[in-house]
């Protein structure tokens, strides 16, 4: 015969009773397997947080250097804004490139020839001395630049001039990967004073 079990009743602290067992174990935690699975859970995490970490890093070295190469862009430009400036190209000495009958004879060809440090000729692509930089990474670019005389209709009179900037690594990193391509058309003051 079976015999019923007794439970002990005590009084909580909180005045309500509560039923113990006798069959309590005094001992608690974690089997083997569930400490491995918690552990595969961690490591898992940690990796993807890493690889996540990675990215971020070569994402923030890549904005670097595109932030370097628009600087240079732009410090370049501003060396063109000051050679096609009134003083440098006034329109009492150049008021013939107002209308002129091609290509060769308007403003455009005058900063293209400024630029090149020549006479160049015709509305082809012409590529200017490329330029050098290292940035703060410690990696060396190209700057190249290319000038031409877009034949658009707003150009007709030939007074703009396309500069096209091509920034490649020529050390460390994807070597002849562009890093940033730019595109931008320079017009001197003289040829808005144009009658």
């Amino acid at each position: 015969m079976i015999q019923p079990q007794r439970f002990p009743i005590f009084l909580d602290s909180r005045f309500r009773w509560r039923l113990t067992s006798r069959c309590q174990t005094l001992e608690g935690g974690f089997t083997l397997s569930e400490v491995i699975v918690a552990i595969l859970i961690t490591t898992t995490f940690v990796a993807v947080a890493m690889q996540g970490m990675v990215v971020a890093m070569l994402l923030k070295s890549k904005a670097l250097q595109i932030s370097e190469a628009n600087r240079w862009v732009q410090a370049d430009l501003e060396q063109i804004r000051a050679q096609i400036t009134p003083t440098q190209l006034p329109l009492g000495a150049n008021q013939v490139r107002c209308y002129p009958a091609d290509a060769e004879a308007g403003f455009a060809d005058l900063i293209r020839d400024n630029l090149a440090g020549g006479n160049v000729t015709g509305t082809a692509d012409y590529s200017l001395a490329a330029t050098i930089q290292t940035s703060q990474t410690g990696k060396t670019f190209q700057i190249a630049r290319t000038v031409s005389i877009p034949s658009t209709p707003e150009n007709a009179e030939f007074k703009i001039l396309g500069i096209q900037y091509t920034i490649t690594p020529i050390s460390g990193g994807n070597l002849e990967q562009p890093i940033l391509h730019f595109y931008t058309e320079v017009m001197p003051d003289a040829a808005l004073q144009c009658q």
